[in-house]
């Protein structure tokens, strides 16, 4: 008997049925800069594995000003079920060097307000088709372990949202 490969198309949409399914694991505050907090992580086990080095006060919230302050953040820790379905807050991070990015349904990623980036992890990253950098950043990629294919696209500046 020959095995037929799994469709790509078919896991996809169970995969984001799954995720939609899941309890969100933070809330982002939509505030301006003036504002202390930024992120708020409701799930602790995302939080301690993820954005811990970000909290460098240690209260449980990461602030616009320690989201400037990192320069490294490893979103791929925690195991599969550690979902991020949106990764718009990583225009806050405009210091990071190094991104590890974890298990997402997202098919893009706009990393065009991260110019200092120097190494882009993606292989966790398995649904990830698009990323989006800033002219002149060249970092170093690590590609989906699916050996999927991932376009890049480079912009003069950030997109507006």
């Amino acid at each position: 008997m020959i095995d037929k490969p799994l469709n790509f198309s078919i896991m996809k949409r169970v995969f984001f049925l799954i995720s939609i399914a899941i309890v969100p694991f933070f809330t982002l505050a939509q505030t301006n800069k003036s504002d202390s907090i930024f992120i708020k992580i409701t799930d602790e086990n995302i939080f301690s594995k993820c954005f811990a080095n970000s909290d460098l006060n240690n209260d449980g919230i990461v602030t616009y000003k320690e989201a400037e302050q990192t320069t490294m953040l490893y979103l791929d820790r925690g195991g599969r079920m550690n979902i991020i379905s949106d990764y718009k807050f990583l225009k806050y991070f405009p210091n990071l060097t190094h991104l590890s990015i974890g298990n997402t349904p997202n098919e893009s990623i706009d990393l065009s307000n991260n110019p200092k980036l120097e190494v882009i992890d993606l292989r966790n990253g398995l649904w990830i088709q698009e990323v989006t950098i800033r002219m002149g950043c060249n970092p170093q990629i690590f590609f989906p372990i699916n050996e999927q294919a991932v376009v890049f696209k480079r912009v003069s500046a950030p997109e507006k949202r």
